[in-house]
């Protein structure tokens, strides 16, 4: 009775390894959708409305995740306070606060940092701004495929591993 307790417990410590990491890749897919979202709701906003940066931010903040709500009010918030800032600054300062919610990697959080800049700049500088979504649009491609192959190979990596261990203490 006790080994069968104990296989149960491997095997399901084995399928939620499998799930935690299909959740894991699921959400780094849904926060680099909406990051995309975002600037693409912004660069809209500066193309179209002429709005100030801050507004733009406030702007695309409604209706997204808490987390990236919160980050984009932030920089606006500190925007409106010393229109002097740095926003790159000011971005970075926001997703390091944030680095245990926002799954992003180091070389997509550098892509949308100098999204960021590009959107702030004045006057058409639409080609900078269009080569770094061209770039994002790339790295969605690449996280969806990775998801795929990825999601996968835990899933049965981590079921065999249980089994593997429960055939060794059987």
């Amino acid at each position: 009775m006790l080994k069968w307790m104990g296989m149960l417990c491997i095997l399901t410590g084995a399928v939620g390894t499998g799930r935690y990491f299909f959740t894991y890749f699921r959400m780094h897919f849904e926060q680099l959708v909406e990051c995309r979202e975002i600037f693409a709701q912004m660069d809209a906003g500066r193309e179209y409305l002429r709005l100030p940066y801050a507004q733009l931010l406030k702007r695309a903040a409604k209706g997204k995740r808490e987390v990236f709500a919160d980050m984009l009010c932030e920089v606006a918030d500190a925007m409106e306070q010393n229109q002097e800032a740095d926003a790159g600054a000011l971005w970075n300062q926001a997703f390091l606060k944030r680095k245990k919610e926002i799954l992003l990697k180091e070389e997509e959080k550098d892509l949308f940092l100098a999204l960021a800049k590009s959107l702030m700049l004045a006057g058409d500088h639409g080609q900078v701004s269009r080569l770094y979504f061209l770039q994002l649009d790339d790295r969605i491609q690449k996280a969806m495929e990775e998801k795929k192959e990825k999601q996968k190979l835990y899933g049965a990596v981590s079921v065999l591993g249980g089994l593997f261990l429960v055939i060794l203490l059987f």
